[in-house]
């Protein structure tokens, strides 16, 4: 997919997301949660696929990294996704809730994430990396 693609499916996260909360904070680990309803017209069904859409996998790990992005208040950068497991599929208006689970490292925050439907059924799953964008920005003046 081409950056302006990706950056309009991104930009349009905020309206598919419903609420997110801190659950759980120490100083250096943080759990969050946020409620999610991707609506038919969300441009991430188009074409994936003609009359059985479904939201593309990179829009469900699009939909991790905002919800860290709320919850730590900064822009961040995948630096690598782990072991996920995509075990279901989220179609129009279907609600998933994402739930991430952080920790503070040295690299940036690493942790684990989890959607799933409201009655609990696992949608998919891993594990993240991501550096603090700013901190990249630095490092590249």
């Amino acid at each position: 997919m081409s950056n302006h693609i990706m950056d309009s499916l991104y930009g349009a996260l905020p309206l598919c997301c419903l609420a997110w909360r801190i659950d759980g904070q120490t100083e250096h680990r943080l759990q969050a949660s946020a409620d999610f309803q991707f609506g038919e017209a969300y441009p991430g069904f188009q074409g994936h696929f003609p009359e059985q859409p479904i939201l593309p996998a990179i829009v469900q790990l699009a939909a991790v990294r905002y919800l860290c992005e709320c919850a730590l208040g900064c822009d961040l950068l995948p630096k690598k996704y782990n072991k996920i497991k995509f075990k279901g599929i989220i179609r129009p208006n279907e609600r998933v809730v994402v739930t991430v689970d952080l920790a503070d490292g040295a690299a940036g925050w690493h942790g684990s994430f989890s959607l799933r439907r409201p009655a609990g059924e696992m949608v998919a799953s891993g594990s993240v990396d991501f550096f603090n964008k700013r901190d990249m920005d630095f490092a590249n003046t």
